[in-house]
């Protein structure tokens, strides 16, 4: 047993040396944030200064595809989970922040939402799925509705959308 550990610890060692370390975030990805920051304060703090967590919830290599009309990520089963797992319970009525980097710059803050709040959001919503068979998530203006958004639509920024396109996810 301490043979394979040992042989596992400088097969690691081996690979850092070489520089082959797993890939920890695509060039697109979703963070969420490190600190307990009410998604009704996002928007008072800098984005460069949000506390970002070390791994991202999604990267591109999560993504199937994504429209760039509708905002719409086709998901892979494991990374749709992943969201979903965000909904355990308790479930946070008041929103669960993000924030859209690429190429580890932050683009745009938002919030996963559940349709289940009574709060309103003047931001970027991505809204709870409860589909099992469909594992598309849209990126929206607002909640309940686009009506509550305030601000100019950052979801068509050109890095992401160039980001999308190069690694052929975007439609």
């Amino acid at each position: 047993m301490l043979k394979r550990i040992t042989r596992f610890l400088l097969l690691l060692f081996g690979l850092s040396i070489l520089g082959c370390q797993p890939k920890q975030a695509g060039d697109f990805a979703i963070y969420l944030l490190d600190k307990d920051i009410p998604s009704a304060d996002l928007f008072k703090i800098e984005l460069q200064q949000l506390p970002l967590e070390k791994q991202p919830i999604l990267t591109d290599a999560d993504i199937l595809s994504y429209n760039r009309d509708t905002h719409e990520m086709e998901l892979t089963e494991t990374a749709y989970r992943r969201i979903q797992q965000l909904f355990s319970t308790p479930i946070k009525v008041s929103g669960i922040p993000f924030v859209v980097c690429v190429n580890s710059k932050p683009i745009y803050a938002g919030a996963f939402w559940t349709p289940l709040s009574s709060l309103s959001f003047d931001g970027v919503v991505i809204m709870q799925p409860f589909g099992e068979d469909d594992h598309r998530l849209r990126i929206e203006l607002g909640y309940p509705g686009s009506d509550f958004f305030v601000g100019i639509d950052p979801r068509s920024d050109s890095r992401m959308i160039n980001v999308l396109e190069s690694t052929g996810k975007l439609q």
